[in-house]
């Protein structure tokens, strides 16, 4: 009979730790949305035409949340995964001068309005103080 109990017991506990909800900031819901979107373009925000990646060893990627606008240009929203602080900002010089080529709005592959993008970097480049 003991028994009986301690299973009821462990039922009941079960059953209601099962509708106990953790609480997340407004910053940690839009990261945990943002991993589940599919992003629109990958873009190289830092590689030149021509330009090897050999000698810089590997690529990183980080996905965004961004505005794109009709000329090629875009901005940053927000970042999906929290990035260290130079790579913030790298990203962000690099974003101010790169425009997205005409091809991808051509082809429909990008439209204008808020969307996904993964920004592939080198972080070597990345200068680190």
């Amino acid at each position: 009979m003991k028994r009986y109990w301690i299973y009821i017991l462990i039922v009941l506990c079960l059953s209601a730790c099962k509708g106990i909800k953790t609480v997340h900031s407004d910053m940690e819901e839009e990261q945990l949305g943002c991993e589940n979107e599919i992003s629109t373009a990958i873009l190289w925000v830092d590689r030149k035409d021509g330009e090897s990646l050999t000698k810089y060893g590997f690529i990183r990627t980080a996905k965004v949340h961004a505005n794109v606008y009709s000329d090629g240009t875009f901005r940053i929203m927000s970042f999906c995964k929290k990035q260290e602080p130079e790579v913030v900002e790298y990203l962000k010089k690099r974003v101010a001068v790169f425009t997205i080529p005409s091809f991808f709005f051509k082809e429909g592959y990008i439209e204008p309005g808020e969307q996904y993008l993964q920004l592939r970097y080198i972080p070597s480049k990345v200068t680190k103080k």
